[in-house]
């Protein structure tokens, strides 16, 4: 169980292992030496590496950043780590190069953990890095990550303001560079710019940007940095309402940069711009309608009608579905797509008078019998973010709003009496004293958003730890007027339940049958490949068990790692089984399988 969280620890030397005193080995690369000339002089520069842990506005700690510094750490890795044909280092040593650098720059009680429970092992900015087995949630590629060269510990994951993961020395000098042109810019225009003939609207950076610039002759260029522990998941931290993130390296509709704008800042919420638009909010309510599969269309909640009325499917499919969810998870800081991490996209219609009452959509387990480990304030997984689509407009005059209760009084005026005491006034479409009523008076003197076509939003339902943030307890008001269309997606911390490095309870893991979902015997590196020979494989995709798993068509390959005892299998266009494989025990690398 300890092999589903990280690779294997290296044996401690003895006092009577003979080469306890022999020379130690060592990298003999250097940082300039693994980079093009242009990339290496930017890490001669003055520039202050700034420390954020994991969702914090401030700094926890600060450094120069240069080749030489960072040489010191590149000497305590072994040969392997940096071989001289390299021209770059993997994205793996180079987080544990970075934290390497980054511990042996900051003070011992600098950006060290902030839990109540912090490691008594291991200290400052290691110990905060890796929280021990019971607080680390396993990962897909948990078995890639590199020990800490001195301390045999993991590492942090590196990731700018905007959510790009620090995976390359090439990546980091770009930064490092890039963050040297940033301040100079912003001070010229903001000295002595434009001579007042400029009028804004062609300004390369936002004018909140300019007003916040310190173009002190003393202040240092700055590159924001924010450390994840091994195995948790990146959180956009914002400063201000009215903040932006622009993700370039996020693509949405149209190939259009995706954008977030700070709603609030606690619980944080988001818009998000570019995600999707309205032919893909359409295209979801017609596949929605046209569903004839029970296990997906639209059907009324039977055993929890006094909290909610509206009606709900699945989409788990489509070609939308698919592509929203890629991107869903691209725009939250993962560098790779993982399937496990996603739940399907939930269609929700709201009919006149129908409403969602207020809920969490952290989860729980149903039952004492439940293996899943639910508890993501340790090692367990569970929905971290939430994101609503909004298919459809509503009027601000007819309800239907996403309300978010705990919240502060944002844009609202009115008290809850005042508020139904008006509703009643201007001819009540509720039953008077109704939970509905109730809740509409809420949701007229509470935190808001009122629905827009292709307009979506991103709220937090755990802090960075893991912990359930209950100011995300939020729900649907009641719609007054019309019908009301959203679609919900939710991405979870950890592999969901009927997915590989799933995590289960300690005692109960070896209730999980090694044939089925969710085993964790060793994992076996398989590729699935399609030949182009089979004229009914054209099209053709891969399904683990029932769950699709990516497109498969002519000359396509994907590579995945499973377990002994798995089912997977090949689907034509019209869904029907082609090919089935059974993982067999045994060879762990390179299982290759055809069609």
């Amino acid at each position: 169980r300890r092999k589903i969280l990280t690779f294997k620890r290296e044996k401690n030397k003895s006092e009577d292992d003979d080469s306890i005193d022999a020379a130690p080995e060592i990298c003999e690369r250097s940082i300039g030496r693994l980079l093009p000339q242009k990339l290496a002089s930017a890490l001669t520069t003055n520039v202050v590496l700034s420390i954020h842990r994991n969702g914090e506005r401030e700094e926890c700690g600060s450094s120069p950043i240069s080749a030489r510094l960072m040489d010191s750490a590149l000497q305590l890795f072994k040969p392997e780590h940096c071989p001289p044909d390299a021209k770059d280092l993997d994205k793996y040593t180079m987080e544990t190069l970075l934290t390497t650098f980054v511990n042996q720059q900051l003070s011992p009680t600098s950006c060290q953990s902030t839990d109540q429970d912090p490691r008594k092992d291991l200290t400052g900015f290691l110990g905060y890095c890796d929280r021990g087995f019971e607080q680390t949630p396993p990962q897909p590629d948990s078995y890639n990550l590199k020990e800490i060269p001195s301390t045999g510990s993991l590492p942090c994951r590196f990731f700018t303001r905007e959510g790009v993961r620090i995976s390359s020395l090439q990546q980091l000098a770009t930064l490092v560079k890039n963050s040297t042109k940033l301040k100079p810019d912003l001070c010229e225009m903001t000295n002595d710019g434009d001579n007042g003939n400029n009028t804004g609207e062609h300004l390369p950076f936002e004018e909140e940007d300019l007003e916040k610039a310190d173009c002190s002759v003393s202040s240092a260029p700055k590159l924001e940095i924010y450390a994840v522990p091994a195995g948790r998941v990146f959180h956009f931290t914002p400063k201000y309402v009215g903040e932006i993130f622009h993700l370039d390296h996020a693509r949405g509709s149209h190939g259009n940069p995706i954008a977030l704008s700070v709603l609030s800042l606690e619980p944080p919420v988001f818009e998000i711009v570019n995600l999707f638009d309205a032919e893909d909010a359409q295209t979801l309510i017609e596949k929605s309608l046209n569903e004839k599969n029970p296990k997906y269309k639209l059907t009324r909640p039977d055993n929890d009608a006094k909290r909610k009325t509206m009606e709900s499917g699945w989409d788990v499919q489509s070609p939308v579905a698919k592509l929203l969810k890629r991107r869903t998870l691209a725009m939250l800081g993962f560098d790779e797509y993982y399937e496990s991490h996603m739940d399907g996209l939930q269609i929700v219609r709201y009919n006149r008078t129908k409403a969602y009452s207020f809920h969490m959509d952290y989860l729980y387990e149903d039952s004492d019998k439940e293996v899943y480990d639910f508890q993501s304030s340790e090692r367990g997984g569970n929905r971290f973010a939430s994101i609503i689509f909004y298919l459809t407009d509503v009027d601000d005059a007819h309800g239907g709003e996403t309300v978010f209760p705990r919240m502060p009084l944002h844009n609202k005026t009115l008290t809850k009496k005042q508020a139904i005491r008006k509703i009643r006034e201007n001819g009540n479409q509720l039953k008077e004293g109704s939970w509905e009523e109730e809740m509409t008076g809420i949701c007229q003197s509470k935190f808001t958003i009122q629905p827009k076509k292709s307009q979506a939003i991103l709220f937090y339902d755990q802090h960075p730890n893991g912990t359930i943030d209950l100011m995300s307890y939020h729900g649907g008001c009641p719609l007054l007027k019309g019908t009301k269309w959203i679609a919900n997606l939710w991405a979870w911390n950890a592999a969901r339940a009927d997915f590989a490095y799933a995590p289960f309870k300690r005692g109960q893991a070896e209730q999980v049958e090694t044939s089925g979902p969710g085993t964790l015997s060793a994992p076996i590196t398989v590729l699935f490949f399609n030949t182009g020979q089979n004229p009914k494989t054209e099209r053709a995709t891969l399904y683990w068990f029932e769950q699709y798993m990516g497109s498969l068509a002519h000359g396509e390959s994907i590579r995945f790692k499973t377990y002994a005892g798995h089912i997977w299998h090949v689907k034509d266009r019209n869904g029907n089984i082609l090919k089935t494989w059974k993982i067999s025990d045994g060879k762990t690398e390179g299982q290759h399988f055809s069609v």
